[in-house]
C-alpha cells in the first residue's frame, strides 16, 4: 500500500509519491533534521545488514553527476531529490558529446572507488532543470570497496531480490550471468549514447531476440545508421559495443580522455540527422581534393608544425621513487637530468633534495642536504653547476644557490634571486622581490647582477612571477604567475623581454604552474590545471590556440622540451590528501578517499568539517561534515563548489567562498538549508565569522585588505588599511583577526575593533589560530625557525584566559632569542603539525596526510 503523505519513517516525513515499481516506490520527503527535501525509495525487502554497510560506503561517493546516496534504512534508500527528465534522443551533438564526456567522468570516480552501476538506461539517468546529467540508483548495485573493477567479486550485492539489469543495456557477460565489473557499464554507456545519437537502440526485439543479438551479433555501426555522427564519435560508441570486455575500453578515464579528444578537435552542433547544405558540400569535396593533390607533402608539413605525442605505451620512466621527483630541467646537449625528489607543495619543503642522474640509465645521485624548502633547479651552460632556489627566513628568503653536479657544498651565487636560468655564459634570468613584502617579477642581469633590467612586475603587490622562459630567439618571455590569492590559478602569460609590449595571457584558461618553448619558437608548452585536471598543453606561438596533448586519470607537472625537440620530460603522478585524527588512543584515519583540505573542528570536538575533492580530476569541491562518533559524512551546501568556509560556534550557519566566473563571492547560508544561500560579497573571500558580525579578505588591484560586515549585508566597512597576503582566522570573540602581512610576510594580529596590529614573530609566514572555545592559542611557523629543527610545521600552543585570547607575547613578537623564555614564562608546549585543525584541547587535534607518487617520464613525439 502506498505510504500517505505525513507518514514518517525515521527522521524522514512523506512528502508525495514519485513513481513506483516492480522493487518498490518513490517518494518525495522531508528530513526533519536537516529541513532539506530528499527522496526516498522504499523496498520490498527487508536489507541485510552487509547490505547497509555497503552501502553507507557509497554514501561517501560524492560526485556532480551521480545523486547522491545519504542514507540507508531497514528496507529504504534516502537519496538526493533531483527535479528533471530522463535522457532522451536530441538533435545537438555538441551537446551529446558534452554530456557523454560528463557521464564518463561520473562512471570514473564510482569505479575508483570500486563500484558498477550495472543497470545504466536511461531511466536512470536524469538531465536536471540545469541541463546537467544525473546517474541514479549507485545504491543498488555495489562491489566491496577496494574490489578490482576489471574482476569484480563475485559477492555483489544482489538481496534485494530482483534480477539487476534491463535487457536492451545488458552487456553479453551479464546476460550469460558472469560478474559485472567496469567495462559491464562501458557497455551500457555506450547503448545508452548509441540510442541518444540516433533515435534507436543498437539491439532490439523481445527479450529473448535481444539477449540473442546481444551474445551473437554486431550492432549497425553508429556511422551507418546516422551518417551524421561525427565519425571519431561513432567510433568511440561503437567501441564501447565491443563483446569481448577486454576489446572496450579498460576504463572511464580512458574513454573521457578519448572523448574530449573528439572535443578538442572540433564537432559539428548540427542536427545529428539533417542534411549538409550543398555550398558546404562542395566546399568540403574541394578542399578533399587540395589535399589529395598535395599528396604526402602535405602530411610532412604538418608534421614538422605539428608532432603528436607517442602513445602511453611508449613513454620511458626515467626515476623510480616511491614518493615524488618533480621540477625536471634538462643539460643544453640534453645528457644530464636535474629534479628535486621529495618534498610538497611549492616552495618543495625542507625534505626535498636536488638529484642529478646521467640520461638514459645513469643512477640518481643526491647533491643537496640542506633544510630549507626548494624549488627551479637549472644547469649552467656548461653542464658543470646546477642552480636552484633556496627558501629561507625574512624578506629576503628567496636565494640562488649553484652546486657542482659532481657534489660538494652549495654555494650562493645570488641573494633575492628565485627561478634563474642562464641566458648564455654571462647573463641571467631570474625573479626578485621589490620591497619588503611579496611582489616579485623578472628581470634580467649578469651573473655577477650588474645591468640588471626590470622585464615584467604584476600590478598587485602579493602577485609573483615564479617561472620565465626565454624564446629561443630571445624576443619574448613565457611567465608563471602566484595569483593575489596564493597559488597557481590564473594563466600564463607573455611578455616581450625588451619590455616594449603589454602583457597578455596565453595558454589555457585554468592555473598554469609550468612552460616551455620548442627550440624553433613555434610552440609554446604549458603544465595546466583545467577543470581539475593537471595536464600538459600547447599553443602555437603567436596566433594559435591552445589544446591539450596529454589525458587520463594521472596528473602531468612541469614541461621540459628536450634540446633536439624530439621528445619532453615531466612529472606524472596520482595524489590523495587523507583526514587523520590524533586523540588519547592515538592516531586513527578518518577519510578513505579523495583529496581533503581546511579541516574545522566543532566546539564541542564530536564533528569534523571539511572540503573534499573527489578526484583529482574533479571540479567539484564539496563541504562536508564527518560525524566522529558514527564515522557517517554528510555532504552539506549541495550544487555549491566551496574554496573556503567557516561554521559558526553554534553550528547553524556556514559563510563560504565560491568562485562564479573567476570571480570570488562569498555567501551565508543556514546549515539546515531553511533559505537560498544569501550572497554577501563579490571580489573577496577567506571569510569567518567575528561575533555577530562577519570578517573577510578584499582582493584589491594592488593589495589585499580586511573588511567587516553584518550578517544582513549592510554595515561593510574596511577595518584597517594594514596590507595583508592572507586572513588565517579571527578569535572567538571576534576581537581579533589573525594574518601574514604583506609588507614583511611575518604574522600579526590586526584588532578588528582599531588599534596597531602587534607582530606575532620575526619569521617568514608565522601564522595563528584559536581553539573553538578560545582556551589555547596555537602559533604555528615553518621548521628550522625558533630553533625548532622537525620536518613540516611546528606550533607552540598557549593558554589563555577566556576575557583575554591573546598570550603575554613579547612586544617585539617572538624571536630565535627570546622563545625558549617565553615558552618556559607562558606554559606552551610545542607540537608538531601538519595543516592542523585544533580540537577542544591540544590532546585532540585533526590533520592531514599527503600520499603521493609521482616520476619523471620521457614522452617522444611522432
Amino acid at each position: 500500500m502506498p505510504l500517505a503523505s505525513g507518514t514518517r519513517l525515521g527522521p524522514y516525513e512523506i512528502v508525495a509519491p514519485i513513481g513506483s515499481g516492480g522493487m518498490g516506490d518513490v517518494y518525495k520527503a522531508r528530513d526533519t533534521r536537516l529541513g532539506r527535501i530528499v527522496a526516498v525509495k522504499v523496498l520490498q525487502d527487508q536489507f541485510s545488514s552487509r547490505f547497509e554497510r555497503e552501502a553507507r560506503a557509497v554514501a561517501a561517493l560524492n560526485h556532480a553527476h551521480i545523486c547522491q546516496l545519504y542514507d540507508v534504512g531497514p528496507n529504504f534508500l534516502v537519496m538526493e531529490y533531483v527535479e528533471g527528465d530522463p535522457v532522451s534522443p536530441m538533435q545537438d551533438q555538441r551537446r551529446l558529446l558534452e554530456i557523454a564526456v560528463q557521464l564518463a567522468d561520473a562512471l570514473a570516480a564510482a569505479h575508483t572507488a570500486g563500484i558498477v552501476h550495472r543497470d545504466l538506461k536511461p531511466g536512470n539517468i536524469l538531465l536536471t532543470r540545469a541541463g546537467e546529467p544525473k546517474i541514479l540508483d549507485f545504491g543498488l548495485a555495489l562491489v566491496r570497496p577496494g574490489a578490482s573493477t576489471h574482476r569484480a567479486n563475485d559477492a555483489l550485492v544482489t538481496e534485494i531480490g530482483t534480477t539487476l539489469g534491463t535487457a536492451a543495456y545488458m552487456p553479453p557477460e551479464q546476460v550469460r550471468g558472469e560478474p559485472a565489473d567496469a567495462r559491464s557499464d562501458l557497455w551500457s554507456l555506450g547503448v545508452v549514447l548509441y540510442e541518444l545519437a540516433s533515435g534507436a537502440l543498437p539491439f532490439d526485439g523481445t527479450k529473448a531476440e535481444i539477449f540473442e543479438s546481444v551474445l551473437s551479433r554486431p550492432p549497425l555501426p553508429l556511422h551507418e545508421r546516422s551518417p551524421q555522427v561525427s565519425p571519431d564519435f561513432a567510433r568511440i560508441i561503437d567501441r564501447l559495443l565491443k563483446k569481448d570486455p577486454a576489446a572496450r575500453f579498460q576504463t572511464a578515464a580512458d574513454l573521457r580522455a578519448a572523448l574530449r579528444q573528439v572535443d578538442a578537435a572540433g564537432t559539428s552542433s548540427a542536427p545529428f540527422n539533417g542534411k549538409p547544405r550543398r555550398w558546404a558540400a562542395s566546399r568540403i569535396a574541394g578542399v578533399a581534393l587540395a589535399l589529395a593533390a598535395l599528396g604526402t607533402t602535405v602530411g610532412v608539413y604538418l608534421w614538422q608544425q605539428a608532432p603528436t605525442l607517442a602513445p602511453v605505451s611508449a613513454w620511458q620512466q626515467l626515476t623510480d621513487f616511491a614518493d615524488t621527483a618533480t621540477e625536471a630541467a634538462l643539460s643544453r646537449d640534453g645528457r644530464m637530468l636535474t629534479f628535486i625528489h621529495g618534498g610538497r607543495g611549492f616552495p618543495r619543503r625542507p625534505d626535498a633534495q636536488i638529484y642529478v642522474k646521467l640520461l638514459p640509465n645513469g643512477e640518481p645521485i643526491q647533491l643537496t642536504e640542506t633544510p630549507n624548502p626548494k624549488c627551479c633547479p637549472a644547469f649552467s651552460p656548461d653542464g658543470s653547476r646546477v642552480a636552484y632556489t633556496s627558501v629561507s627566513r625574512g624578506a629576503d628568503a628567496w636565494d640562488t644557490l649553484t652546486i657542482s653536479v659532481l657534489g660538494g657544498e652549495p654555494q650562493r651565487l645570488l641573494g633575492n634571486a628565485a627561478g634563474l636560468a642562464w641566458i648564455d655564459e654571462h647573463n641571467v634570468l631570474f625573479s626578485e622581490i621589490k620591497g619588503t613584502g611579496l611582489h616579485m617579477g623578472a628581470v634580467t642581469a649578469t651573473e655577477g647582477r650588474a645591468d640588471q633590467r626590470e622585464i615584467y612586475f604584476p600590478d598587485h603587490e602579493r602577485e609573483m612571477v615564479h617561472y620565465s622562459y626565454l624564446s629561443p630567439d630571445r624576443r619574448w618571455v613565457l611567465i608563471v604567475e602566484m595569483a593575489q590569492t596564493g597559488g597557481f590559478v590564473q594563466p600564463c602569460r607573455i611578455v616581450a623581454f625588451d619590455g616594449g609590449s603589454a602583457m597578455r595571457e596565453v595558454g589555457p584558461q585554468g592555473g598554469c604552474s609550468s612552460a616551455a618553448w620548442s627550440p624553433d619558437g613555434k610552440w609554446m608548452y604549458f603544465g595546466a590545471q583545467v577543470d581539475g585536471e593537471s595536464h600538459l598543453w600547447r599553443q602555437r606561438f603567436r596566433e594559435g590556440l591552445p589544446e591539450q596533448i596529454t589525458f587520463g586519470p594521472t596528473e602531468e607537472t612541469g614541461v621540459v622540451i628536450a634540446p633536439d625537440g624530439r621528445s619532453l620530460v615531466t612529472s606524472v603522478g596520482q595524489r590523495r590528501t587523507i583526514l587523520w585524527i590524533r586523540d588519547a588512543s592515538g592516531e586513527r584515519q578518518l577519510s578513505r578517499e579523495g583529496l581533503v583540505s581546511a579541516p574545522q573542528v566543532s566546539s564541542d570536538g564530536r564533528r569534523v568539517y571539511y572540503l573534499l575533492r573527489q578526484t583529482a580530476t574533479s571540479t567539484d569541491i564539496t563541504l562536508r561534515v564527518l560525524d566522529l562518533d558514527s564515522g557517517n559524512s554528510e555532504r552539506l551546501l549541495p550544487g555549491s563548489s566551496v574554496i573556503d568556509f567557516d561554521v559558526s560556534s553554534d553550528e547553524r550557519e556556514v559563510v563560504f567562498t565560491t568562485a562564479v566566473g573567476g570571480e570570488r563571492r562569498i555567501w551565508l547560508a543556514a546549515l539546515d538549508l531553511r533559505e537560498p544561500p544569501r550572497e554577501l560579497a563579490r571580489g573577496a573571500d577567506q571569510v569567518m565569522f567575528a561575533g555577530e558580525r562577519l570578517v573577510f579578505r578584499v582582493l584589491g588591484e594592488t593589495s589585499n585588505t580586511l573588511y567587516r560586515i553584518d550578517k544582513d549585508g549592510t554595515g561593510r566597512e574596511q577595518i584597517s588599511d594594514f596590507g595583508i597576503v592572507n586572513l588565517f582566522d579571527v578569535s572567538p570573540d571576534g576581537a581579533w583577526a589573525s594574518v601574514v602581512s604583506a609588507g614583511s610576510t611575518e604574522g600579526y594580529v590586526v584588532p578588528i575593533n582599531g588599534g596597531a596590529p602587534r607582530r606575532l614573530c620575526v619569521t617568514f609566514n608565522c601564522q595563528s589560530d584559536w581553539s573553538a572555545d578560545g582556551a589555547y592559542y596555537y602559533l604555528r611557523f615553518p621548521s628550522g625557525e625558533m630553533g625548532a629543527q622537525r620536518a613540516g610545521r611546528n606550533a607552540l600552543v598557549f593558554p589563555v584566559a577566556a576575557d583575554q585570547m591573546m598570550p603575554a607575547l613579547p612586544p617585539e613578537g617572538l624571536t630565535p632569542q627570546n622563545v625558549n623564555e617565553t615558552i618556559a614564562a607562558l606554559g606552551a608546549r610545542v607540537v608538531q603539525e601538519d595543516q592542523l585543525a585544533a580540537g577542544p584541547d591540544p590532546s585532540v587535534s585533526v590533520f592531514m596526510r599527503v600520499a603521493t607518487q609521482a616520476n619523471l617520464f620521457r614522452i617522444p613525439f611522432e
